[in-house]
């Protein structure tokens, strides 16, 4: 790629990286805007102190900016607070998106939701510390602000699943689960904390799949939620490494029934759980 840097042109080799489809509409508004007002990437990169080449990644959408850095563009490119307010919703609409909404929508009619992931306990059961571990992991590319929202969306989510009445929540866990560390010693042992007073207050029926050969069954799977309802059949949210999705298929969702019916089979019981989760250090 050869970009203008004065009078000259330098060469900028770019590695193949992978498009964020959430910003690619800011991405394309930056560069409009930057065209509009007849800068170059070097003229707007000295502007806003930036380096060419993450001016580039903006515009091209591999890279989310952060908010300090859209507040200098902002003012660079003279749009008044427009650039910062598209920032803000495309920011909302990363931690918010659609699918997200139907699940949620989904959930407040639901009776019952029984959770399971074979490799991390389940999102609304996680404590602030752990659910920020999990998301800095998994998103590394996202700003700051991207992972706060998502954390006030999930402890938003837990709050209204675990408050009395209905939905009725039940977990079933791997033992190793429990076992893992996630963050530091002291974020693994909190978590314990907070997954027993759940189960001990009622908030939440927990059973945990002792290690063995067992254990493996839900691993074909992967992790899901399963919402009951008093006037349907069952559905199934999947989740997956880019977020997650509603399956209602009968055929689909009555698998994952009798799967999770297998693993309540061989997990402990609810007492047993709770003297196991004792035991694993708390």
């Amino acid at each position: 790629m050869l970009v203008q840097q004065g009078s000259r042109h330098v060469k900028i080799w770019l590695m193949t990286e992978k498009e964020l489809p959430d910003w690619v509409g800011f991405g394309r508004e930056v560069r409009r805007l930057r065209q509009q007002a007849g800068k170059s990437l070097d003229t707007l990169s000295r502007q806003v102190n930036l380096s060419i080449g993450m001016l580039s990644k903006i515009e091209r959408a591999t890279r989310a900016p952060k908010r300090d850095t859209v507040g200098k563009l902002d003012q660079a490119l003279c749009t008044n607070g427009a650039l910062l307010r598209r920032w803000a919703d495309t920011t909302k609409a990363v931690a918010d998106p659609a699918w997200y909404r139907r699940v949620e929508d989904a959930e407040k009619a639901a009776v019952e939701i029984r959770l399971y992931h074979p490799s991390l306990i389940p999102g609304p059961l996680q404590l602030r510390e752990y659910a920020e571990t999990v998301l800095l992991n998994g998103r590394p590319l996202d700003p700051p602000e991207t992972i706060t929202a998502l954390l006030a969306l999930k402890a938003a989510r837990a709050e209204r699943l675990l408050a009395p009445g209905p939905p009725v929540v039940s977990a079933v866990i791997p033992e190793l689960v429990v076992r893992q560390c996630i963050g530091t010693p002291e974020t693994a042992t909190q978590q314990r904390r907070h997954l027993l007073a759940l189960a001990e207050s009622g908030a939440l029926s927990l059973q945990i799949i002792p290690t063995g050969p067992p254990a493996d069954i839900g691993l074909s799977v992967g992790a899901f939620d399963l919402l009951s309802f008093m006037d349907r059949l069952p559905l199934v949210h999947a989740e997956h490494a880019c977020g997650g999705e509603l399956i209602d298929d009968p055929q689909e969702a009555q698998r994952i029934v009798s799967v999770h019916g297998r693993m309540q089979a061989w997990a402990l019981s609810p007492a047993d759980s709770i003297d196991f989760i004792k035991s694993a250090g708390v």
